[in-house]
């Protein structure tokens, strides 16, 4: 197995090293080192230049042609790399030591694996240490179309903790484009409908989180829009890329998501223009059938959801997921 590392990178000059540092020191190199520098206008290309100087030969860096979306850098990367799988960071994020080591190991587990999956450690806007992400709830190998139904709510995976097979990314047409915001997940289904999903309870890596609360906030409205697209274009296609057919669930796990997406949108936004969230929301209204709820959204509403079991669903995942860990520590 040749585990190519990519680095995406745009105007994340103060972060760059660390990053690019984090992945030379493993403990299995990694094939290769490829950092994309996307037409940075800040520190980035200083920042590369020090480090090609320090580490000579030990990393290559590129740039696409023109300056690109985030998920056409992201497969322009993987276009570049050679390795049979490979792994991206963002240049933000950091490797652990035992990134390749234990992504090699896992894929192993495995013929037909397709996708690694790790853990990881959120860490503030300066390192420090937050919170442990442990996947409690899937299997150290899962097969289709689990694959698909396990992630009918959202990814179960990181983009600082993957691994995927070349060959598949290259199948499934890369990283779905038209996308900006979901496109890990969207690949994640693809490749997860043509092979095992593999999980490695080591954690891998460190996800850095807090520093763009402001730009996440600003991107709401693209996220609801991508999560229509990503229940009406991508998991259809995922489970039709598997020969699975569309099966109902999709459409119901789509519902149930458009609720409480919408519900918990107007609670955050109690006050305030509502336009572009409207307009984001509404295809997946039609689509779901959710009409009079949307309306009500449309005029300003705070919506409340009366359904018991959304009430009782969060704590009986949380008791599984106890369970499942339980067992983990026992059966070592």
């Amino acid at each position: 197995m040749q585990l190519s590392l990519g680095i995406p990178t745009y105007n994340q000059g103060g972060f760059l090293r660390e990053t690019v540092e984090s992945v030379l020191h493993q403990d299995v190199p990694f094939h290769e080192i490829v950092v994309s520098n996307n037409y940075s206008t800040d520190s980035t290309a200083e920042v590369l230049a020090a480090i090609q100087q320090d580490y000579p030969g030990r990393i290559r860096v590129i740039m696409p042609p023109a300056h690109l979306t985030m998920a056409e850098n992201w497969n322009f990367t993987v276009s570049q790399l050679t390795g049979d799988w490979f792994s991206l960071l963002s240049s933000d994020d950091l490797a652990l030591p035992n990134f390749a080591r234990s992504v090699q190991r896992a894929a192993g587990l495995s013929s037909k694996a397709v996708l690694v999956r790790g853990a990881w450690k959120n860490i503030g806007p300066n390192g420090e240490a937050l919170e442990d992400h442990y996947l409690l709830t899937v299997s150290k190998v899962t097969h289709p179309p689990k694959t698909l139904y396990e992630q009918r709510f959202g990814p179960k995976g990181s983009f600082a903790a993957f691994a995927l097979q070349r060959s598949v990314w290259e199948q499934v047409g890369g990283f779905p484009e038209d996308v900006t915001l979901l496109g890990d997940w969207g690949l994640w289904l693809l490749a997860g409908a043509l092979g095992d999903i593999v999980y490695t309870g080591d954690l891998i890596s460190q996800y850095r989180t807090g520093h763009q609360s402001n730009l996440v906030g600003n991107r709401h409205h693209i996220h609801m829009r991508e999560m229509y697209t990503v229940y009406e274009k991508l998991l259809p296609r995922a489970a039709q890329l598997g020969g699975f057919g569309v099966p109902d669930w999709i459409q119901k796990a789509s519902r149930q998501r458009f609720r409480e997406a919408l519900i918990g949108t107007s609670k955050k936004l109690m006050t305030g223009d509502r336009s572009l969230l409207i307009e984001a929301f509404r295809p997946w209204a039609n689509a779901t059938g959710e009409q009079t709820l949307f309306q009500r959204f449309e005029r300003g509403d705070v919506l409340r959801d009366y359904n018991p079991m959304h009430a009782v669903r969060p704590l009986l995942r949380s008791l599984v997921s106890t369970l499942r860990h339980r067992r983990s520590v026992e059966s070592h």
